[in-house]
């Protein structure tokens, strides 16, 4: 099992585009659980599950939707703590 932190800087924020329920339709479709928000137009995301599906996730993201422009994305391993037990945003 694997945990990471995210953080993406781009243009995430657009009207008519629904990003953060786009990637937590995905978490969920892949099995992952964690949480994921916006603050000042920055993407903030922690990631929980099997290596693969948090991986696929993580891929997902740059590509979630073709009005998005992920201009920076830090990825940070972190120690799983086996804390979510479903994938919310906010």
């Amino acid at each position: 099992m694997r945990r990471v932190a995210v953080v993406a800087r781009g243009e995430l924020v657009l009207p008519g585009v629904p990003i953060l329920k786009i990637l937590a339709s995905e978490a969920r479709r892949v099995g992952v659980s964690g949480v994921a928000y916006i603050r000042d137009g920055v993407l903030y995301a922690v990631f929980e599950g099997p290596d693969e599906a948090v991986e696929q996730i993580v891929h997902f993201i740059p590509v979630a939707s073709p009005a998005v422009k992920i201009r920076e994305l830090e990825v940070r391993e972190e120690e799983y703590r086996g804390e979510f037990s479903g994938f919310v945003t906010s």
